[in-house]
Order: C-alpha cells, then structure tokens, then sequence
C-alpha cells in the first residue's frame, strides 16, 4: 500500500505508532519501524541527559534512548516532543545533534515551531505537527511542517472537540501537505475509512501500546483489554488540555475535586523548578489553581501532576493512576505481535478497498 506518508518517510506502510509518553519505549518503536510503520519515540519520559530520579531507573536518557532505537533498527523513526512543556522543550538540542530522522511536535506555538522545522530540515529531517483544529493546521502547513497528525475527538489526547469524520475530510481539503488520521483507529475498518476521508495514513496509539513488544505494565493491557468504547472520559482536568482516560475513582476524584492535594503540590514543585519561580510565584500560582485564573500555569501544573498519574500506571501497574485512552479501545480485544497488528491491519484495509470497488462497479 503505497500513499504519500510511505513515500515521504520511506516506509512499508502507512501506519505510524503514536508518540505516547511512558507507553513508546526504544523496543516498542523499534519493532513499529521494523514492521514496515514509522515508530515514533515519547521524549517527554525523558530528559536530555541524565535519569529523572531512581523511582523510574529503568528509563534511560534521552541520548540513550535515541541510540537504543538505532541499535535495534535500521529504518526510519521519529521522537515526538510537546513544546508546550518547558520539560521537554529541553530535549530540542538533543533531537538536533543526534539528527533524527522524523520529529514530530505538538503543542506549540508559532515562536517556537518555526525555528525548529528549520533546524530539523538543515539535516535532512521530516517535520510531523500534530494539530486538532483546523486553523492550526493551516498554521503548521504555513510554518513548513512535511506532514500533519490530525487528532479528531476519539483519541486519548489531546483533541479538541471534533471528530475525525468531520476533521479529516475538513483538514484535507484546505492544505496541499498529506495528513495522518488519528484517534479511533486499531484495525482494517479503520485505515480504509481514513484514506476515504482524505488521510494518507493513520496512528495507533492505544493499539500498538496492546502489544507483545508494548512495556506497558500487564495491569494497564489488561484494562484497554477488557474495556469498551463507553468506558472513558475526556477533560482538561486529568492534564490541562482535552485528554481521555478511562473511567476510574481516580478520575471521578479529579472531576469532582479538580485536582488532587498532593498531585496540585507536587506539580507546582515541579514547575518551580523547570521556571525558575520564587515562592511568592509559587504561591500565587498555586491560587491561580484554585481561583480558575492565570490558565497556563494551572495547566501545566495539571500537566505535571497527570505526568505523574500516567506514569504510575503504564510504568508501575499502580491502580491508583490515571490511564490514558482513545476511544478505540473498544476495538482491541488480544495482545498480539506489533507485526501482526500491522500486518492484519494493512490486509483487512486493502480487502475493504477492493470489495469496494467491487459494490461501485456492480
């Protein structure tokens, strides 16, 4: 199956793994991109340098995890970085100096995404934006993004309030740059819907993080498993921007309460630290929280502490985290080889096509 995604990142098939923060580890992407699909790496689980503490040892650098990727394949792959998050803004440089092939970028605003699309084209390297609206989607294409990851209502996060059925054909039509359909997707059905819509490709996030190669905790596959399409919600409350979760006391207590005592503390520490914030700040940023005022430290106070809720439970199995899911997750019902989602994926899309035109021309 050749589209203009397979062409652009010289791939097999028109499948990308979603950059998906703890789930995306170097074994995971690597056997995505041997597969024949764009494995795409979740840099905010990571710093630049160094480990982030001996509660998550087992989670290398990010230099070292870019050099695991390459030691386990030899095709292309990308890393995925959320500029919105001063955290793993500085992961940028690195990015940069290892040259890796395929960046994508979410959350950004035009400052800061311009000079990185230069700086990644200098080496020869492909630009993926990931939008949900169309105005930035428009924006991302004018700024010189390669490609586009167009996330409709049903992904994990983060979305606006659109669906792909109405996004998708919206996005392709008003740009000339091909675009990736993600959100709802885990099979056949699924990618030839998106190519009708106007897609070039689709992402698997929830999926692919199902999977006999995923380091996902087993308590966390055995939740996307046994769950259904009904069984998730979606807030700004869980992380500061639109995300879904499934349903669980965890989430219940963050809708009700807004935000954990501990999580809101330990998310303004963290902040303080990565913005060099006095107390006095700290403080008032903490009131902020609570009064519904200076909206962007809140969110990414929201941002550190859901960091940490979804670590707990992709990383530790730990019940008591919040577990981040699309809507798809209704669709995955086995933990099977990476190779063989992709695989069945792209014959169940290429069957669907051909019986198709086979209803056209009768």
């Amino acid at each position: 199956m050749k589209t203009r995604m397979t062409e652009l990142f010289g791939i097999k098939h028109p499948i990308m793994l979603a950059g998906m923060n703890w789930a995306t580890t170097p074994k995971l992407v690597a056997a995505v991109s041997n597969a024949g699909g764009l494995g795409i790496l979740g840099g905010a689980a990571y710093t630049p340098e160094t480990r982030r503490g001996a509660r998550i040892e087992q989670r290398e650098s990010l230099r070292e995890a870019i050099k695991e990727v390459r030691s386990l394949t030899d095709k292309p792959f990308g890393i995925n970085v959320m500029l919105w998050s001063p955290e793993t803004r500085t992961a940028i440089p690195v990015l940069l100096e290892e040259k890796v092939p395929v960046v994508n970028y979410s959350l950004g605003r035009p400052a800061e995404i311009a000079p990185l699309i230069q700086a990644v084209h200098e080496y020869g390297g492909k630009v993926v934006g990931t939008v949900a609206l169309l105005r930035h989607a428009l924006r991302s294409e004018q700024l010189g993004a390669d490609m586009l990851s167009v996330t409709g209502y049903e992904a994990a996060s983060h979305s606006g309030n659109v669906g792909a059925l109405v996004l998708i054909p919206q996005v392709a039509e008003q740009v000339k740059i091909p675009i990736i359909g993600v959100g709802g997707y885990a099979d056949g059905r699924g990618l030839a819907a998106a190519l009708a819509l106007g897609a070039e490709g689709i992402a698997m996030g929830t999926r692919l993080a199902v999977t006999q190669e995923s380091e996902t905790h087993e308590y966390a596959k055995q939740l996307w498993v046994k769950g259904t399409e009904e069984d998730t919600v979606i807030s700004d409350r869980f992380d500061g921007i639109n995300c879904r979760v499934i349903k669980s006391e965890v989430a219940d207590e963050i809708l009700k309460k807004r935000l954990p005592v501990v999580g809101a503390v330990t998310g303004a520490l963290r902040m303080k630290r990565l913005l060099n914030m006095s107390f006095g700040e700290l403080i008032r940023a903490a009131w902020s929280l609570r009064q519904q005022e200076e909206r962007s430290i809140q969110s990414l106070i929201r941002f550190a502490a859901g960091t940490d809720l979804l670590e707990a439970i992709v990383v530790n199995g730990n019940p008591r985290g919040l577990l981040h899911s699309g809507q798809t997750m209704g669709r995955i019902h086995d933990i099977p080889t990476v190779a063989e989602v992709i695989e069945r994926t792209v014959a169940e899309a290429e069957e669907i096509l051909k019986s198709m035109k086979a209803k056209i021309g009768s």
